[in-house]
């Protein structure tokens, strides 16, 4: 199996991605899988962070004091 591509990541940021919940769900597994924390670099948006992992989500909403949005 081949690693994530910064097109999963990029898909978060894709309002139809989330009409195709088959798609979603693939991208968002193989990301969780192989590159939970994955930089994403989509044209017409600032580079974001995809975290994908429900337990990395909730450290990061604790530290504040490290992590902003």
């Amino acid at each position: 199996m081949s690693a994530p591509t910064m097109d999963e990541a990029a898909l978060l940021a894709d309002p139809l991605a989330y009409t195709d919940e088959t798609r979603l769900h693939a991208a968002l597994t193989r990301l969780r899988a192989q590159a939970p924390v994955a930089l994403a670099d989509v044209p017409n948006y600032r580079r974001f962070w995809a975290i994908t992992r429900h337990a990395d989500v909730m450290d990061i909403e604790r530290d504040n004091t490290l992590f902003t949005n």
